[in-house]
This record gives C-alpha cells, structure tokens and sequence, in this order.
C-alpha cells in the first residue's frame, strides 16, 4: 500500500456482517466455515495478542475478489489490533473513526473467538 492510498472500506457493517451480534452463519450469502475458520489470523487470538505483522485485512463478504474492501464490523471491532490498519492510520490512509462503531450501528461483537463460536453453532 502506497502512502498516498487510501484503505478500501466498507462504509458500515452490511446486514449479513459476521461481527454483528444479531447474524447467523445462515444469513451470510455462501457461508464457508473454513473460510471463516481461516479469516482467524486476521484477528487477536484468543489472549489478545497478534495478528501478525503480515496477516491479511479482514475482507467484507461483499468484496470481489481481488477488489477486497476491509470489513467496517472487523475495522470497528478489532481492526486497531492489526499492524497495517494502524500503519494505515499513521500514513493518512485511513481516517481512525473508521476504528470504532458509528452512530446507529447494531452491536458488534468484540472479539472474533465470540464470532467464530456463533458461526460453528449456526452453520
């Protein structure tokens, strides 16, 4: 990511969003349980610590692949833990609003072990 280029983001959780507390894995449009399992290392584990420095952003299942957008529930909810989101803040590439709910949004859950845990139950 160049430093003059801004970090595509969702502009809100869309109504299927994993990290909303009120989603099933049912509601999630071609819900995969391992790509799920996988998106895992984009978030702190379990203690808090991580991602990696190299980890990948946590895309919106809207996205087309290859023109991924970073989830805005991911951004909101955990997205400040991950290096390059923070580096992203740092360089201008992305307003730091975007790491906390705006107004109105429905809850999000606050780690993704609580995400994963409800998408196995759900699927």
């Amino acid at each position: 990511m160049s430093d003059t280029c801004k970090m595509n983001v969702a502009g809100g959780p869309c109504p299927s969003c994993p990290w909303r507390t009120d989603q099933t894995a049912a509601d999630i449009p071609n819900f995969d349980l391992e790509k799920a399992e996988g998106l895992a290392k984009t978030c702190p584990n379990e203690r808090g610590f991580g991602p990696d420095f190299d980890a990948s952003l946590f895309a919106c299942h809207k996205s087309k692949e290859g023109a991924e957008i970073a989830c805005a529930g991911w951004l909101a909810a955990v997205g400040g833990r991950h290096p390059q989101v923070r580096l992203a803040v740092m360089r201008g590439q992305l307003d730091p609003e975007r790491l906390a709910p705006g107004k109105a949004w429905p809850e999000l859950h606050d780690n993704y072990q609580d995400v994963l845990r409800k998408l196995r139950q759900t699927a």
